[in-house]
């Protein structure tokens, strides 16, 4: 230890020097450490190995012969072979002398914690070193700090605490691990039952109008003459083949969702276009529609295409639940997160029959529908795509009342999105 204090034992144990003194000594500590009363530990602490690190010998063969029976010690004469010792085993916590040439103990434990951040970190110093101990302990560089001369019951319960909040640590990142996997597991479970329901509605959407193609077919021959017939059932059939078209394009677009190109874009401009193409559904049901935007509302970032997607989905699925003489309301306001994040918001809501609350957790699941006509897709397509923008969408609904669903969009930021939409540019995404 250069150019500070050496550590010295207590008296009981100072005699390194002979053999005689030496075995007397150690077996008077080893009579003491047996005979003292300790409660039952869960951890195996011989197995966690201790990293040592001292430039002077004597405190290493000390450190060596008093702990090396709880635990596996391994010693270092200075921070680079201490840092060697750290790439030849695994190292579950380190001890090292503040004073020591070349490199300090303080500089061996942060260049410790840059290799691997969960090894608990240790400092041994002198009284004269406080202050740097307690600004490394500050600044996160330490796990804690003795101070010399040490006592050999301090430093054991030391590091068995250590070890504890070690082992601690990482059983929590095991059972974080291990829950992750689960529910990916899950994932994959609910992917093959989602599968299985895609299917089934799949088939049952197909059937409906091929039956209607069918019987057409099976009269052809018999009815060959009848202008009427003929006229009449080629409209059904065509309808009934549009309806599968658009199926299959509406089951594309949920299995295969492109890529959003994601730019700064005006809500309230994407709601005004849509409005024009709902009105004449909602026009057949005498439905009323209205619009609040908030005039200073900062642009969303999104797809404009993906999003105009979302609110016809929304805005569909609304008209079709209604009775006639319904009321379909859109509304634009800016929220701030809990973190801080700004979020443009599409407020989508009806006065249809309301969702039960056995139905809300189903309502985005392919297929699912209640309502009499649309194939179940439009609010998974409409949810995927939300997810897909890094964005929510939440729903609320009270039986009798109506429905509202609530989109939550990132907030266009220059200084943080404005590279990636010069990306975009470059690639031709949009002009």
């Amino acid at each position: 230890m250069a150019g500070g204090s050496r550590w010295r034992a207590p008296r009981a144990r100072a005699a390194f020097s002979g053999s005689t003194c030496r075995c007397k000594i150690a077996g008077r500590v080893r009579l003491r450490r047996r005979t003292m009363e300790e409660p039952a530990r869960p951890l195996d602490y011989k197995s966690f190995n201790i990293l040592y690190v001292d430039d002077e010998p004597g405190n290493l063969e000390a450190f060596q012969d008093e702990f090396e029976e709880y635990f596996t010690i391994v010693t270092a004469s200075s921070g680079q072979e201490g840092l060697e010792r750290l790439r030849e085993r695994p190292i579950q916590l380190v001890l090292a002398d503040q004073r020591m040439p070349g490199m300090t103990g303080v500089q061996m434990l942060e260049e410790v914690r840059r290799i691997d951040p969960r090894i608990l970190r240790i400092l041994v110093t002198a009284y004269a070193d406080i202050e740097v101990v307690i600004d490394a302990i500050n600044k996160g560089r330490v796990y804690r700090y003795f101070r010399k001369p040490w006592e050999h019951e301090d430093i054991r319960t030391g590091i068995m605490r250590g070890l504890d909040y070690y082992h601690a640590q990482r059983e929590r990142e095991r059972l974080y691990a291990e829950r992750i996997e689960n529910m990916k597991k899950m994932i994959r479970s609910n992917r093959l039952a989602a599968v299985g329901t895609m299917v089934a509605g799949l088939v049952h959407e197909i059937r409906n109008p091929m039956v209607a193609i069918q019987s057409f077919l099976q009269l052809l021959p018999r009815k060959w003459d009848d202008r009427k017939f003929l006229q009449r059932y080629l409209d059904i059939a065509q309808g009934e083949a549009n309806r599968i078209e658009s199926l299959l394009e509406n089951l594309l677009s949920f299995a295969r969702p492109a890529r959003p190109i994601l730019r700064d874009c005006d809500l309230n401009v994407l709601v005004e276009r849509n409005i024009q193409l709902l009105d004449f559904q909602a026009r057949r049901k005498s439905i009323q529609i209205e619009f609040r935007k908030e005039t200073e509302l900062p642009p969303a970032f999104a797809d404009p295409g993906q999003i105009a997607q979302v609110i016809q989905n929304l805005g569909l699925n609304a008209i079709q639940a209604m009775e006639p003489k319904g009321s379909l309301s859109f509304r634009t306001f800016q929220q701030e997160g809990e973190k801080g994040q700004l979020w443009v918001v599409l407020e989508v809501s009806d006065t249809g029959p309301g969702i039960p609350p056995s139905d809300l957790d189903k309502i985005f699941d392919p297929f699912f529908t209640t309502k009499d006509e649309g194939t179940g897709l439009g609010l998974s397509i409409a949810y995927q795509i939300v997810n897909e923008h890094e964005g929510r969408l939440e729903v609320a609904s009270e039986v009798g009342k109506g429905t509202r669903f609530c989109v939550y969009l990132p907030a266009y930021d220059a200084k943080k999105h404005g590279n990636a939409v010069c990306r975009a540019a470059a690639n031709g995404a949009f002009v």
